[in-house]
């Protein structure tokens, strides 16, 4: 069997031609010679994106070729039931995160296989099989969490005619055990909000958007056809404002996702929607802070219409004759009403219906520019971040339809006057223009109206942005301000722009004068970064153009000069800086410096603005070498080291003369050195372990100077220096272009060996992410060094030599902070250079050596823990976004790391246990992502999908079973029952929230149920939740009565306690059942009598004089009345408030822990 392995690997890799090959071999192997090509290729496929290569084309194109081969046998082989279902299953599970470009190959074959199939009848019996699983998958039946690439292929299957609607309507009755003579609507209604609530889900919204246009198509023409059930448009506007109501979040995927689609495929059909739309209600104007769900729906709707030219923007005056069958028309009294609505989402809308248009050169009416010049002050000025971002691409599309409509009219102005000349002499009636017509056939006057008034708007949108930068006004007037005129010029400077007329100097250009160089000037001074950035964009690029010749202040003879309205600006923001040594004015003055630089006019004044700063900089660097204390009060680096790191970003981008480069290289050098003098002058204070409070003995007679300052100084000095050689390290990647500057390889190793030195002595938090990040930079960019022999020692790289080091830390530092300091940055940065060697396989299993090693109390003091070290490197590797951006290579390891955590869990040191707890928090982040919220993690598993895909770990439900069965071993020691409580949470936990897997679900139940016997109180309340997930189905009652049962002759432990269990699990399953599936509940009322008596007969048993039996009042009520003995249950659980007593279910011999909530299971100690 290893031969034929071998032969199909090496047949697969170096034949282009398989299915050739398998024909020439005899009839009878050729099945069993295309099945075993088929499971390899299918093996090859089914991984992550990054390493499945060009398996899935071979694979597809393998049966495909099969399917059209000579060979009879090898032709039934493609087609039989087993490849097609194989397929299908492979699309479905790989497709949901890994949706790479060569999977629309296995969609496009499963219809040829199951259309084209010889024997039809078998073809069928596939096609239900596919249909029966993909329409369990939508309907949440099945446990599989792959509704997106489930909702795809029924999508796709039903565009290519495989399946029908009514075969969807089918299996969904079946599946859903529906009443089968119910009216088709009815059903239909409930299959498509199956898919509305898919739409909540941001990454399926796109698809189940385009399948419910596909439903909505089919069912409105299979109406045409029968008269009966008639979806009509009414119907389907009810169902619209249904879903919406139920899921409000869902009305902005239903505009994109489901509108534009459907307007654009069938206008007749939008038409007469929108029709229904302008008719059915006008949008409430009322000052109610509750949404207006029908008026958004309505404004989405006409948004979409307008966007697709369905819509016509409001003409002048009350004119209604020009409504027609092919558009409708906006009524303008509503959008004067809608843009001052409290509500964001109405707001925004119809700002977008009022700005909207499928033209970029279609002029505004003089009505809808009215209402911006009211409305635009309070919408730049809202608080709410959402909202403004939204109006900034709005705002921008307007300016380019403004200066589109300008362009347009002034071609159109002399066409009229020439054909006005050709026509004859007669009187003209005045009419309203009617901009939804041609241009071409408008009187002249009418169009020099319309020219002025845009213009005018043009004149008046550029002052309102200049007087929204006045320095009194508030972050948010600032913020939309300069993104709105940043994206203006970016698109007057492209040289594609459609709209450039002769009169664009005093139209546009010339509007930008000393007002908007002031406001500018005191804006890069802002407090804010972001404010400072987009000011300093703006002056750049109007001081790099020509054309903006009145942005001046102080200009002779009137011609502008950047250079010296740049000087000016210079000194006044050195001298704030000076006054008041703030970060943010400091950061104001590199910037201007980075403006002047770039500006300056020849090599020799950027050299001399270079060699003054460096000059200047090494000047304070004596100061802090001799008296730190007099540097901190007098003599600053962090404002020198920032301008020459924003100086230096240009410097990469100039392409430099022979003479020059060698200057600047020079200049280079002393940087790097002045970085390294830098980290001298200031280690001690960041390296102590406790920087915040640390004063150097010879500094604390010094007047003024107190452990802040001391602290900010070097923190600053630290980041801005680490930050210079970030921006230094970056340009190696230009090392082979002529005159551009680039480190040495000796620069280059001095760089990257006193980064990894920072960040193994570093403890002062804030400088860590800088120099994180600078030591990432240089292990990513090693590669691009001569050889890749930087400063070998024996032949090792400069990389090998690193990942040494970092072992070397890990071994021997003491562990002074819990999350490790720099290690684990360390390694991330070394992992981040996806090298060969070390690989990032060799890594993974070095550090799970390191951490899986034993320590007990007795063999050390706590203070030196390489395991703790590594258990913090693996979390910091399996939270790094980088490394997971690269191929998620950690994926593979996720099982074994979940078994280390767990393990952690039990050791005696508590170092150990706390960082087990926090790479724990990490895996399950891993698993089930970051973005769910409180309520949703608590409430655990809803019986459908599962909420991890599990395909993707194959080795994980082993894992969970395994820490389970250890769980119980430890169990058995009493003295050990609270680790074992915390190894066993992990599992417990992972298949409450996700529900249980497919494969081993009976092994993990049984596991499961045997904790409700725990003595600890905290492991009976989660087995008893993850139980409750467990049981989501048809057969929750038979199979809770049967542990009720169990739990009165229990082997397993405390009689009282595994009744306290069942209890809680029972209580949880009512719960959940009541909220997710309540029509489970009232199948069962019928049957739920049988599971009294036992419960009963339980707790008389054991607690014949309990005060049970008296508690009778205050339970929650349920939908039917046959639980009378749920009041009981639902006390017998709470007793704990009450004192204990004899009989009661708490013993107060056992090793109990108090109740506490979900949120408290691992909280962990972060430091």
């Amino acid at each position: 069997m290893k031969d034929t392995a071998q032969q199909v690997d090496d047949l697969i890799a170096n034949s282009n031609h398989i299915s050739k090959w398998v024909e020439e071999q005899s009839s009878e192997e050729q099945s069993s010679w295309a099945q075993s090509i088929f499971t390899r290729l299918l093996e090859s496929a089914s991984q992550p994106r990054g390493a499945s290569g060009n398996s899935c084309v071979k694979l597809c194109g393998f049966v495909e070729q099969s399917s059209k081969s000579q060979s009879q046998s090898l032709k039934l082989w493609a087609y039989s039931r087993d490849v097609t279902i194989q397929l299908f299953n492979f699309y479905v599970e790989w497709n949901e995160s890994d949706n790479h470009r060569s999977m629309k190959l296995v969609l496009d074959l499963l219809p040829q296989l199951i259309r084209r199939n010889p024997d039809e009848k078998a073809g069928q019996e596939t096609k239900s099989t596919i249909l029966d699983n993909l329409i369990s998958i939508v309907t949440g039946k099945s446990s599989k969490p792959l509704a997106k690439s489930a909702i795809k292929a029924l999508d796709h299957l039903l565009a290519k005619d495989i399946v029908t609607l009514d075969e969807i309507r089918s299996s969904y009755v079946t599946l859903q055990q529906k009443d089968t003579s119910k009216n088709p609507l009815e059903v239909w209604k409930s299959f498509i909000f199956e898919l509305f609530h898919w739409m909540t889900l941001h990454f399926v919204c796109p698809t189940a958007g385009r399948f419910i246009v596909c439903v909505y198509r089919g069912l409105r023409s299979q109406d045409q056809r029968e008269t009966s059930g008639q979806l009509s448009i009414e119907t389907w506007h009810r169902w619209l404002l249904e879903a919406i109501n139920e899921e409000p979040s869902i009305l902005e995927p239903v505009k994109n996702y489901i509108f534009l689609p459907l307007f654009k495929a069938d206008k007749s059909e939008a038409l007469g929607f929108l029709k229904r739309m302008n008719e059915h209600e006008a949008v409430s104007a009322g000052h109610e802070i509750d949404i207006n769900l029908p008026a958004l729906l309505q404004l989405a709707a006409l948004e979409i219409g307008k966007k697709v030219g369905l819509v016509e923007e409001p003409a002048l005056g009350d004119d209604k004759s020009a409504d027609s069958d092919s558009s409708i028309v906006l009524d303008e009294k509503v959008l004067e009403s809608v843009l001052a609505h409290p509500s964001h989402e109405v707001r925004s809308l119809a700002l977008s219906l009022l700005m909207s248009s499928p033209s970029t050169t279609r002029p505004y009416s003089s009505t809808a520019l009215d209402l911006l010049r009211k409305h635009l002050a309070t919408y730049f000025a809202d608080s709410d971040a959402k909202f403004r971002n939204e109006v900034a691409g709005k705002v921008r599309d307007m300016f380019r339809r403004v200066r589109g409509a300008i362009f347009v009219l002034k071609k159109s102005i002399p066409r009229a006057a020439a054909r006005k000349q050709k026509e004859q002499p007669g009187q003209v009636q005045e009419q309203h223009i009617l901009y939804r017509t041609n241009l071409i056939s408008l009187p002249e006057a009418q169009l020099v109206h319309c020219l002025e008034y845009h213009e005018k708007f043009l004149f008046w949108y550029i002052g309102f942005l200049c007087s929204e930068l006045t320095p009194t006004a508030s972050y948010q007037r600032h913020s939309a301000s300069l993104k709105a005129v940043t994206f203006i010029l970016r698109m007057e400077g492209e040289k594609s722009k459609t709209w450039e007329t002769a009169d664009d100097q005093t139209l546009f250009f010339d509007q930008f004068g000393s007002s908007w160089l002031r406001a500018l000037s005191d804006l890069i001074m802002d407090p804010f970064d972001d404010i400072r950035s987009h000011a300093a964009t703006v002056l750049r690029w109007i001081f790099s153009d020509s054309r903006y010749r009145n942005f001046y202040l102080m200009a002779r003879q009137g011609k502008l000069n950047p250079t010296e309205e740049l000087t000016e600006l210079l000194r006044r923001t050195e001298e704030l800086a000076r006054k008041t040594a703030r970060a943010d004015h400091s950061d104001g003055v590199a910037r201007v410096s980075q403006l002047l630089y770039r500006l300056s006019e020849n090599e020799q004044h950027r050299v001399a603005l270079l060699s003054k700063l460096i000059g200047g900089l090494e000047a304070r660097l004596v100061v802090a070498e001799k008296d730190l204390g007099r540097a901190v009060l007098d003599a600053p680096l962090h404002g020198d080291f920032a301008s020459l790191c924003y100086m230096w970003q240009v410097v990469s981008e100039l392409q430099f003369s022979e003479g020059e480069l060698q200057s600047v290289q020079a200049l280079q050098d002393a940087l790097v050195t002045c970085c390294e003098r830098v980290w001298a002058a200031v280690r001690d204070i960041l390296c102590d372990d406790s920087p915040e409070g640390h004063l150097p003995q010879e500094l604390e007679e010094v007047d003024g100077l107190d452990t802040k300052d001391v602290l900010s100084y070097s923190f600053r000095s630290v980041h801005e220096a680490s930050n210079l050689m970030r921006i230094i390290i970056l340009s190696i990647k230009q090392h082979s272009r002529q005159g551009r500057i680039c480190p040495s390889k000796e620069a280059y190793e001095r760089i990257g060996n006193l980064s990894f030195t920072q960040l193994a002595s570093l403890r002062h938090r804030g400088a860590f992410t800088t120099v994180a990040l600078t030591f990432s930079t240089c292990c990513q960019l090693v590669k691009h060094l001569d050889q890749a022999k930087a400063g070998a020692e024996g032949g090792t790289t400069l990389l090998e030599q690193w990942y040494a080091g970092t072992l070397e830390a890990i071994n021997a530092q003491v562990s002074t902070t819990r999350r490790s300091a720099g290690i684990p940055a360390m390694m991330t940065g070394v992992l981040s250079a996806n090298a060969p060697n070390p690989s990032f396989e060799q890594v993974m299993n070095k550090l799970m050596e390191i951490a899986s090693q034993e320590a007990r109390v007795t063999e050390t003091d706590g203070s030196n823990l390489p395991q703790v070290h590594a258990y913090n490197c693996l979390k910091e590797i399996f939270k790094s976004s980088y490394l997971t951006a690269m191929g998620n290579k950690s994926e593979k390891f996720l099982p074994q790391c979940l078994e280390l955590a767990a393990n952690g869990l039990k050791s005696e040191l508590w170092a150990i246990r706390n960082c087990g707890l926090i790479l724990l928090r990490s895996l399950i982040d891993c698993l089930f992502g970051s973005h769910q919220s409180k309520a949703l993690m608590e409430a655990g598993w809803d019986g459908k999908a599962n909420r991890i895909a599990y395909h993707r770990y194959p080795s994980l439900p082993r894992t969970l079973l395994h820490l389970l069965e250890s769980g119980h071993q430890m169990m058995a020691s009493i003295a050990a029952s609270s680790a074992a409580a915390e190894s066993v949470f992990p599992a417990l936990d992972i298949i409450r929230r996700a529900g249980p897997p497919e494969v081993l679900r009976e092994e993990l139940q049984i596991h499961i149920a045997k904790y409700l016997a725990s003595p600890v109180w905290h492991v009976r309340e989660i087995a008893a939740r993850t139980l409750c997930s467990c049981l989501l189905h048809a057969k929750w009652l038979d199979t809770i009565t049967s542990i009720a049962a169990e739990s009165v002759r229990s082997q397993i432990g405390n009689v009282q306690n595994h009744v306290h269990g069942v209890l809680l699990a029972l209580k949880y399953i009512v719960d959940r059942l009541s909220e997710v599936m309540p029509e489970q509940l009232q199948r069962e009322k019928d049957c739920i009598d049988k599971l009294e008596n036992p419960l009963t007969r339980t707790i008389q048993t054991t607690s014949p004089s309990s005060p049970v039996f008296s508690l009778s009042t205050g339970a929650k009520s349920r939908p039917w009345n046959h639980l009378k003995f749920l009041p009981r249950i639902l006390r017998s659980q709470i007793l704990c408030e009450h004192s204990p007593g004899p009989g009661q279910l708490i013993l107060s011999n056992s090793n109990s822990l108090p109740p506490t909530t979900e949120r408290g299971l691992y909280s962990g100690h972060r430091g």
